[in-house]
């Protein structure tokens, strides 16, 4: 049985040219919301920051579990304003 990952993103990044979106993930150790380049594995913890590179965070460089955030995860953090668009994988 094939179970495909729906993944929400917001935009291409900033940090890595476009070469990657913004996927919109949720930090299992921290029960949050987080953006996470797909190409360079930086990530943004504010959807109203990702225009400063200053704000980013190297995920790698961080030890915590991730999924890609659902539908309903969204909309009660309130990002859902922040969606552009959807993939499944």
């Amino acid at each position: 049985m094939n179970h495909a990952k729906t993944y929400y993103w917001m935009r291409p990044c900033i940090h890595c040219n476009g070469q990657g979106r913004l996927l919109i993930m949720k930090n299992l150790s921290t029960n949050s919301l987080y953006l996470h380049c797909e190409e360079c594995e930086w990530g943004w913890r504010q959807p109203d920051r990702t225009d400063d590179v200053e704000a980013a965070f190297l995920t790698l460089q961080e030890n915590f579990q991730a999924q890609p955030a659902s539908a309903m995860e969204i909309e009660q953090a309130g990002w859902s304003g922040y969606v552009s668009g959807l993939f499944q994988e």
